[in-house]
């Protein structure tokens, strides 16, 4: 083992080799120099370095559908017998309503806390209904090419916009409407106080269901007719930028196609992502052929719920006190189970802080 006078002679030609070629008079200025340089680059590089790491454990945090699902709790068919349920929405007394679009006449239904359901309003074939911050119900109607709002107690209609082609909507705590023309391959602004009335985007094969992140600072919009989740970001006059392909949905086996080795799995192109929400940590969930896609703030796969019933699944939101029930509407009936996470209601002012993610 080497004594201390060699390990000092070592240190000592070290520190010269690390100095080079500075004139030896001015090598010990130049190190003290750069050692308190060095004390003030590692000082904020750590600081740097800290908060980077914290942004990405923030960001990149693994959210599998095991902090969502409750042990035991499955789906469970809470309304039946309708003609074509669509449109889930709530409202923040914890009631859960939905649109049976061909019933005669077609209706909008409530469920209340209590489980106990009854009709809230009839006459109006709606895709999509949201509430308002203003206490109205706004609901796509199709096929009288109009957006229109419900203004209770009495149920008094009126129109919005019309000669439009709406799908689905979403109502921002500003009042703002946005909703799909899937037809169009279009999403389309409305400002309910001033009637400006416009398109924000283009372009997407068929826009179908539309949500807005816990922020309302991001609009997403599946593609029925692709596999992609579109996200844009929402500006302050509620134009819309940066668009990209942020979720990527799963779609059913192509059973009618053979691959090249006559072995792999061929899949269908059309994922049939149709109507959307999120929830406060950040999730968004998407009705798809294959069940309810979910995804994590970042955009990735979290998993697949499985669909409640072989028939086609439409929509799904949350909806009950704590809106922490996740319903689903299947044709002619209603699915809901219990879930961790807990529902956006977007005509309120997002939250500041949103609750931690559930434990695994």
């Amino acid at each position: 083992m080497a004594n201390a006078g060699v390990l000092a002679r070592r240190q000592s030609r070290a520190s010269h080799e690390c100095v080079g070629r500075i004139p030896c008079s001015l090598a010990p200025s130049f190190v003290a120099r750069m050692r308190r340089h060095m004390k003030r680059l590692d000082h904020w590089t750590l600081t740097l370095l800290g908060c980077a790491l914290l942004t990405l454990k923030a960001h990149s945090q693994d959210m599998p559908l095991s902090m969502l699902l409750l042990e035991g709790e499955g789906w469970k068919l809470v309304s039946e017998g309708h003609g074509f349920t669509d449109a889930p929405c709530a409202d923040d007394k914890g009631n859960f309503y939905f649109s049976d679009m061909r019933s005669t006449p077609p209706a909008i239904w409530k469920i209340a806390p209590d489980g106990s359901k009854s009709k809230f309003l009839e006459g109006t074939s709606c895709s999509g209904l949201k509430w308002g911050p203003d206490g109205r119900l706004y609901a796509c109607v199709g096929k009288d090419k109009q957006l229109v709002a419900f203004e209770f107690p009495g149920g008094k209609k009126s129109v919005v916009a019309e000669d439009v082609q709406p799908n689905d909507l979403v109502v921002t705590h500003k009042g703002h409407v946005y909703f799909t023309e899937t037809g169009k391959k279009q999403i389309t602004f409305v400002n309910p106080k001033t009637g400006e009335k416009r398109a924000v985007d283009t372009g997407i094969a068929a826009p179908n269901g539309i949500t807005v992140s816990p922020d309302q600072g991001t609009l997403a919009v599946s593609d029925s007719a692709g596999v992609h989740v579109w996200a844009m970001r929402i500006e302050a006059d509620g134009s819309l930028t940066h668009k990209e392909p942020y979720m990527t949905m799963r779609t059913e086996v192509d059973t009618n196609a053979k691959s090249p080795d006559g072995r792999s799995p061929v899949y269908k192109t059309r994922s049939a992502g149709d109507g959307m929400t999120s929830d406060r940590q950040g999730r968004y969930y998407v009705a798809s052929a294959v069940g309810v896609q979910v995804f994590d703030p970042t955009g990735r796969m979290s998993g697949v719920l499985p669909k409640a019933t072989n028939k086609f699944m439409t929509s799904c939101g949350f909806g009950g006190p704590n809106m922490d029930t996740l319903y689903v509407t299947c044709a002619d009936q209603v699915f809901a189970r219990k879930t961790k996470a807990n529902g956006n209601l977007f005509f309120l002012p997002p939250p500041k802080d949103p609750p931690p993610a559930p434990k695994k």
